[in-house]
């Protein structure tokens, strides 16, 4: 993972409203703030309304590099101690900022790669998620076809949401929006653990793109399956790994999870 690579997370919880949130949070050394709009960039953490959730809030970073993930860990216990769940209804989203992808030479190149990736490995992927995201109207998953289309997009600086849709897996609409590439599959949670290593395996997933890893014809992955896959899942980890993108530890970690979820 490189030291350029920005984050932001995204936390949809129920059952407290983002004034107690914010309140909480702030009470416990964490400052954040409750902006006018929702929109509105911070350099703290904020708490903010989310139309996705009917009793609840959307806890979002501020902009995170890869020594501050860790503020993951605090964040939730406290959201979690202060009544905050999730549910179906939640979902967890990384932005990562487009300077992981490179300069203005090679940056669009390999965010289109990455976009081929994404998709072409989905159903490996996919098994570090519940299944309920997988046909889920706020994150739809593109076929071989869209996700052609939307690489091609790219890759002719036409980048943003394919048909005008950001509620895909990998939703590139953030790209005009807030100069990020959205990844919206991950479910809702309130597991620092979990949201750490989620975001480090999107970070490396990108890095290992921009060297060259191509899920269409390396690393023993089988592309486009419409299954999801655990073994598929393991060996793109450990591809990560010993590409020296993913740390091993946080492979281990993840096939572990895999195998737990789809056990």
């Amino acid at each position: 993972m490189t030291t350029a690579t920005t984050f932001g997370m995204e936390f949809e919880v129920q059952g407290i409203s983002p004034s107690t949130a914010a309140s909480r949070l702030n009470a416990a050394g964490i400052a954040c703030e409750r902006p006018d709009t929702t929109h509105d960039t911070c350099q703290n953490w904020k708490a903010v309304y989310d139309g996705s959730v009917r009793n609840g809030a959307e806890i979002v970073s501020p902009i995170l590099t890869a020594n501050r993930l860790n503020e993951a860990h605090k964040v939730t216990k406290v959201l979690k101690e202060s009544g905050a769940h999730v549910d179906r209804a939640t979902g967890f989203h990384v932005h990562i900022g487009l300077n992981a992808f490179g300069d203005e030479s090679t940056g669009v190149r390999h965010l289109t790669n990455f976009v081929m990736n994404w998709y072409a490995g989905h159903h490996a992927i996919s098994a570090l998620v519940a299944p309920s995201r997988l046909n889920n109207r706020f994150c739809r998953v593109l076929n071989q076809q869209y996700a052609e289309r939307q690489a091609s997009f790219t890759l002719n600086n036409q980048v943003g949401a394919f048909n005008g849709d950001r509620y895909t897996s990998l939703n590139l609409e953030s790209v005009r929006r807030h100069g990020t590439v959205e990844v919206r599959l991950h479910q809702g949670t309130l597991n620092g653990v979990k949201a750490i290593a989620w975001s480090q395996l999107i970070a490396g997933m990108i890095d290992a793109t921009k060297i060259g890893l191509n899920l269409t014809d390396t690393v023993g992955i089988t592309p486009w399956e419409n299954q999801t896959s655990v073994e598929q899942c393991q060996t793109l980890l450990d591809a990560l790994v010993s590409l020296d993108c993913l740390n091993a530890s946080t492979g281990d970690w993840l096939k572990t999870r895999a195998a737990r979820l789809n056990g």
